[in-house]
């Protein structure tokens, strides 16, 4: 009885330990492959963040490059910030002086309606005493009585009606007045305003200039390339805010007619998801805001999204609308510069679409070609700015970059 009680404590003991062991073993095994997961999750992060024309730069930059870049964001709000306040200003004087001719009208009204009150004054006051109830008792007959009665009501009504436009042309006149001197104030704090981000701007550019003047070789080369890059930024900025101020005037031009402007095309398309609540698709087949693999970042000038992708994907518009452009940005020496081979679409509301580092000869639109939605226009490369095949997608609203990920579904 002895033994068997100690065997059984053996047993015992042997199988405690064996699931010991094999827990312990368990748990090793799960945090390895806890830690392999993790491993793998940073390596397809850092395959995703490479795939963007922004992340492939910043791996080679110093914090002095950083800092610089960092300088070029704020300058180039500085500038859009100016720029927009000097619109202001051109617009606040442009009503200052429509209201000082508004004024000027108003004042010449009072002065002639002022004139015939005075001239009517002086009748009365050279007709002597005789008042309207003379007039009518020394009536020749009821029909001279009944004439004499509708003479006297036009006059009272002309009276009252002249003083009533005299009052009014004169409130009319303060009114104007005051507007004119509110705007004349924005004027001056618009003024104020552009004079102190000018003087901010200014110590922003010696700052960095400053930081550029020391840069190693290197770095100055790869400094030249993002100046490179935000310059075309600025320029097709310009020159797409310049096409959406057309294309309002247009709008507004067609809207005044009634003229409904319709499109349809019959060319190729992939197949779309379905459209965000802005009416807008993903412009790859099968993503989504979900598949981003660079956000949109002001403050690093990284204008827009990413989706890391296959070299030769599909890209599609992502609404229906017109190209307005559909190019490639080259230097002298023919090697591709920042955007690449891109497009932009206008759908006619007030809003464009950029799609950015498209495949070398891949574009399939020019110019002034209406496309549909879920239209392929190109495929995805790797042209300009960038470190492997992605589509850098971007939307504008008035002629300005705002983040796309609301747009998208």
């Amino acid at each position: 009885m002895k033994i068997n009680i100690l065997k059984r404590m053996e047993y015992s003991s042997i199988v405690i330990l064996f699931v010991i062991v094999f827990s312990s073993t368990l748990g090793v095994y799960a945090n390895q492959k806890t830690d392999l997961k993790n491993e793998q999750n940073n390596i397809d992060k850092q395959i995703q963040e490479t795939n963007s024309e922004i992340a492939g730069v910043k791996s080679q930059m110093t914090d002095a490059l950083n800092q610089i870049n960092k300088y070029n964001s704020q300058i180039g709000t500085y500038e859009n910030e100016i720029g927009d306040l000097q619109s202001q200003i051109s617009t606040l004087k442009t009503q200052i002086t429509q209201k000082q001719t508004n004024i000027e009208e108003q004042q010449k009204k009072y002065k002639e309606q002022q004139e015939l009150l005075d001239k009517r004054l002086v009748a009365m006051y050279e007709s002597g005493t005789t008042s309207y109830l003379d007039m009518l008792l020394n009536s020749d007959g009821l029909a001279d009585f009944i004439s004499k009665y509708y003479i006297i009501e036009q006059l009272t009504e002309y009276d009252t009606e002249l003083l009533k436009n005299i009052e009014e042309t004169k409130n009319q006149i303060e009114n104007e007045k005051k507007e004119l001197e509110t705007s004349k104030q924005e004027v001056e704090t618009s003024k104020t305003a552009v004079e102190t981000k000018r003087n901010s701007l200014t110590v922003l550019v010696n700052e960095k200039n400053t930081l550029v003047g020391n840069l190693s070789e290197e770095e100055k080369a790869l400094q030249a390339e993002l100046e490179e890059f935000e310059q075309d930024k600025k320029d097709i900025q310009r020159q797409l805010a310049a096409i959406a101020a057309q294309e309002e005037a247009e709008r507004k031009a067609a809207l005044a007619k009634k003229n409904a402007n319709s499109s349809s095309g019959s060319a190729a398309t992939a197949t779309p998801s379905a459209p965000s609540t802005s009416g807008y698709i993903c412009p790859l087949s099968g993503k989504s805001r979900g598949s981003i693999t660079t956000g949109y970042y002001g403050y690093s000038g990284h204008t827009g999204v990413d989706f890391a992708c296959s070299s030769g994907t599909p890209i599609m518009a992502a609404k229906a609308g017109k190209v307005v452009t559909s190019t490639a940005l080259k230097r002298p020496n023919g090697t591709y510069k920042s955007y690449g081979e891109y497009i932009v679409i206008s759908h006619g509301d007030g809003t464009m679409t950029l799609y950015a580092h498209m495949l070398a000869g891949s574009r399939t639109v020019s110019p002034g070609a209406e496309v549909a939605q879920g239209q392929v226009i190109g495929q995805v490369g790797s042209t300009g700015n960038s470190t492997g095949p992605h589509l850098h997608f971007e939307v504008w609203v008035n002629g300005r970059r705002v983040n796309p990920t609301q747009y998208l579904p």
